[in-house]
């Protein structure tokens, strides 16, 4: 039985706070679109009926299966088996950026999301990843190619092709977007690493980040930004 005790101590606090801001889903069907290693799946798979889309067969092998769920190895070509309206809610957390037709992307999460569901996206805030590279990580002259407009990059996915909360309801107008929240505000600019894994720090923190997460001065340099979506 997993427990996410076992992850590393920012990603635990990450984990909790994205479902916190989802909120309680019980009973509802659920797409969970680049599941990585399924520990999302796995939480809302325990009171609902989850589909889990991945293309890596590592990360699958790898994946968090306590509860039962449904995994696919595939792409946005998967989804086609699926029919329009098919989910109450779709999942998709920092996929976008790694993905080159963005658009029918989010043209066919649209087609499968039920009238009046939600559509779950994180994804990455440039302003807060020069935050990181200038303050946690020391590296100016990455600071200034991002500021500069240039993508960025993941040590384990690659390019990170950066693009705008607004865009998506440009690329589907049936989209509305109903709440933008930040994420790390603080965790990576404070040092102490020492306290990061025990569970008052995390608690302590989370109720912080929590508080912040709505406030716009903050939201602009949260690493990354969470956005829900309902279908009209």
């Amino acid at each position: 039985m997993h427990n996410l005790i076992e992850l590393p101590a920012w990603e635990r606090l990450f984990k909790k706070i994205v479902w916190e801001q989802i909120g309680k889903a019980e009973g509802s069907k659920i797409l969970d679109f680049g599941s990585g290693e399924g520990i999302t799946a796995n939480h809302f798979a325990e009171v609902n009926f989850v589909v889990a889309v991945e293309p890596s067969e590592e990360m699958i092998a790898n994946r968090w299966a306590d509860c039962d769920y449904k995994q696919i190895v595939g792409d946005v070509s998967s989804l086609s088996a699926f029919e329009d309206d098919s989910f109450d809610m779709i999942i998709c957390h920092n996929v976008l950026e790694y993905i080159d037709d963005k658009m029918r992307v989010i043209n066919e999460l649209h087609r499968l999301l039920k009238a009046g569901g939600t559509l779950s996206v994180v994804k990455h805030n440039r302003a807060g990843r020069v935050m990181q590279m200038a303050v946690l990580l020391d590296d100016i002259q990455e600071a200034n190619h991002l500021l500069d407009g240039k993508e960025g990059i993941s040590s384990k996915f690659g390019a990170i092709r950066y693009y705008e909360e607004q865009e998506i309801s440009k690329w589907n107008h049936g989209l509305k977007l109903l709440n933008t929240y930040g994420i790390r505000t603080f965790w990576d600019l404070q040092q102490n690493q020492e306290k990061h894994d025990t569970e008052e720090w995390q608690s302590e923190m989370m109720q912080l980040e929590m508080r912040v997460s709505t406030m716009e001065e903050f939201k602009k340099i949260a690493f990354f930004h969470h956005l829900l979506f309902t279908k009209e």
